[in-house]
């Protein structure tokens, strides 16, 4: 890639987190709203995703009532003896609650129900079917598409799924898999196992999957080594809400919340930080038979040496060590 693309990247990330700022409001140490308690209210004409945000809350605030009052085992499990003193009666509560939860899988099939002829239309316009052979597989593209391969991403791409519906495609039809930047945007415990066996699934014998994401221990060992240097190379990169600066070191409410300590449901926020070690063993795990670090364009496979593609996978400190981990599992 041009140095002239490499700014061209660098600008649009800068404005696209100059956009975003104002949602970030609820982390930024510095907002006094923070400390405010929000009260719930039904807003008129709200957006859809304002409207299931407002659902999450109310069942969480739900539950932080009735988990009292029915001594949920959350409320004792540290040792607290249970007190049946608030004689709560749930009939009315469960009542209204079942109603929902009914309304709630109503909409789902109805989702469901959409979701079947949206994939199949696209994989049909993309002449992708039961047949097909030697895919490659670019998934979490964003706008870094890789020509003759089939970018999947929520946002657009050839292939428009949330990779949590699963890969619509057949097992063993696909050679190589790409995905950088994406794996840490969903649950460690639940959602990124479900994924990579979903991957070993669709790839062929011998087939070969690059899983690229941000090294979580390269950024833990900066912070507790306050090693100024690092985090000045990354604004670089990744320029940064002076809320979470101090004295030239990223504060630890950042670090956190970078490596997963952020809402784990309705957002596309990073759920969870990797380092070799564990990302490795979670591929193992998923079934893969050979797992190993790679580096930077350091794939043994021609076809997988596109790191160069995307802007994440591409940052790098003063000498030229990148922040990102590349890892690289075989079937």
């Amino acid at each position: 890639m041009s140095e002239v693309d490499d700014e061209a990247r660098r600008a649009l990330i800068s404005k696209r987190m100059a956009e975003y700022r104002d949602n970030w409001n609820w982390i930024d140490p510095c907002n006094a709203d923070r400390f405010v308690r929000r009260d719930l209210k039904v807003e008129k004409d709200a957006t859809t995703d304002a409207i299931l945000k407002n659902i999450a809350r109310l069942t969480d605030q739900i539950f932080d009532h009735v988990s009292v009052f029915e001594n949920f085992s959350e409320a004792s499990s540290r040792g607290a003896m249970p007190s049946s003193s608030a004689a709560f009666d749930a009939t009315e509560t469960r009542a209204a609650l079942q109603q929902a939860e009914q309304i709630l899988w109503d909409a789902y099939r109805n989702l469901e129900a959409f979701k079947d002829p949206f994939v199949t239309r696209q994989l049909d316009d993309l002449g992708v079917g039961p047949g097909s052979k030697g895919l490659k597989l670019n998934i979490g593209s964003a706008n870094n598409l890789l020509k003759d391969w089939l970018n999947v991403d929520a946002g657009g791409g050839d292939l428009r799924v949330n990779i949590n519906w699963g890969l619509p495609l057949p097992d063993d039809s696909v050679d190589f898999v790409y995905c950088a930047h994406m794996l840490e945007h969903l649950r460690y415990s639940d959602q990124a196992p479900v994924f990579l066996r979903e991957v070993l699934r669709v790839l062929s014998k011998g087939g070969t999957a690059r899983i690229v994401v941000p090294d979580a221990r390269k950024l833990l060992v900066a912070y507790s080594t306050g090693d100024r240097d690092f985090f000045r190379a990354r604004q670089a990169f990744y320029p940064m809400y002076k809320a979470f600066i101090d004295d030239g070191l990223f504060t630890l409410d950042y670090i956190l919340m970078f490596c997963g300590a952020a809402p784990q449901m309705l957002s596309y926020s990073h759920k969870f930080g990797y380092d070799a070690r564990l990302l490795c063993d979670l591929l193992r795990k998923a079934g893969f038979s050979d797992v190993k670090e790679s580096q930077f364009q350091g794939s043994e496979h021609s076809a997988l040496r596109v790191d160069d593609v995307g802007y994440n996978a591409q940052a790098r400190d003063m000498t030229n060590h990148h922040y990102s981990l590349f890892i690289e599992a075989t079937k």
